[in-house]
């Protein structure tokens, strides 16, 4: 973060016209939202703000909306996040301001994915990658970086890996330490993701598992390295996935009980019964039945928030598993029937990602 800051912070100094400085100060913001200064980052919306409102100035209002919306996801992934960056868009776009047009695009595309709107998100992500500037490194790199993670929903590495690449040359050229990160979290969750689900299924590599979750800790070590502070709950929970499907069963248990609640704080509430499953089915191979029926009337509550058909089918078909063990028949042949269904539905999405992102190319 320090290159970045360091650097608008000599800018800002230099700046001669309020706008100006203002504008630079929204950037600085942004920084300090992305890195999980939440307080920091709040302080200077304030700030902001007030400047917005005694200048009245479409772009600074864009800044404005771009900052929040930026705080409310990078601290909560916060689906309120969307209609911030919407906002921004409208009016960046409207004033005829590239960057900030370009960059509140790529948002909007990264919101319309965590949203699963494949439409919008392909019409958004084409969009901030046409109009942004050549220099507009953020925008171009956030683009990138949405385009490879809807290839990674879609199940192509392959189609993936070279908007990765792009992705990071534009944060290296914007010293963006905190998109380099992002980009780990990213390549290390989907990759947790995959196995997990295969593990659930029980057609796991458990080589592929090992390397991945040393990957998953390089990344953690990454973080504290750098000082990033948003989504920490996120890398831990990875972990105890990948942990459950390599069979260190009393590791992943101690990890998911210790970071739960704050993955739910953080945004999570939605996979808290992915979650809960793996530590069901951990409990049951340890021969903790009691405890695994404990848990089992925990995730009823949690079970109808899941939003992904992968997260579905593995849930499913890791209480299937577990409910068998615990000689609930009847039960687990409903769990498995589930599991199939949703990984048919998970298959057919990652149908409709790839035909949808063959049109997006680089330019």
């Amino acid at each position: 973060m320090s290159r970045l800051i360091d650097r608008l912070d000599a800018q800002i100094a230099q700046a001669e016209e309020v706008f100006e400085r203002e504008c630079l100060k929204s950037r600085r913001a942004a920084v300090l939202a992305r890195h999980g200064q939440f307080a920091e980052a709040r302080f200077a919306l304030a700030g902001l703000r007030s400047q917005s409102q005694r200048l009245r100035n479409p772009v600074l209002s864009a800044w404005v909306a771009f900052v929040d919306g930026l705080i409310e996801h990078c601290e909560s992934l916060s689906p309120t996040a969307r209609a911030k960056f919407q906002r921004a868009y409208d009016l960046a776009s409207t004033a005829g301001d590239a960057d900030l047009h370009s960059l509140s695009a790529a948002w909007l595309a990264m919101a319309d994915f965590n949203a699963s709107d494949v439409e919008a998100t392909v019409s958004h992500v084409q969009e901030a990658l046409r109009i942004a500037p050549a220099d507009s490194h953020a925008a171009r790199a956030r683009a990138a970086l949405v385009v490879a993670s809807a290839w990674r929903v879609a199940g192509d590495d392959d189609r993936a890996i070279p908007w990765y690449k792009v992705a990071r040359q534009h944060a290296a050229t914007e010293g963006d330490v905190s998109l380099v990160s992002v980009l780990l979290h990213n390549m290390a969750a989907f990759q947790a993701g995959r196995i997990s689900l295969e593990g659930a299924f029980d057609r796991a590599d458990l080589a592929d598992a090992q390397r991945v979750l040393l990957e998953a800790e390089s990344t953690g070590n990454y973080d504290a390295g750098v000082g990033n502070g948003q989504l920490m709950a996120e890398v831990p929970l990875l972990r105890a996935q990948l942990m459950t499907v390599l069979g260190q069963y009393d590791a992943a248990i101690a990890l998911f009980d210790s970071q739960l609640s704050r993955a739910r704080a953080e945004g999570q509430v939605h996979r808290e019964a992915r979650f809960l499953a793996d530590a069901v089915f951990a409990e049951v191979r340890l021969g903790r039945n009691d405890e695994a029926v404990k848990r089992l009337r925990a995730i009823v509550a949690v079970l109808p928030l899941m939003t992904e058909h992968d997260d579905i089918a593995a849930t499913h078909a890791r209480l299937a598993a577990a409910t068998r063990a615990l000689g609930r028949t009847e039960q687990a042949d409903a769990h498995a029937a589930q599991a199939e269904a949703a990984l048919a539905l998970h298959r057919a999405e990652q149908k409709r990602w790839a035909e949808a992102l063959a049109v997006v190319n680089f330019s």
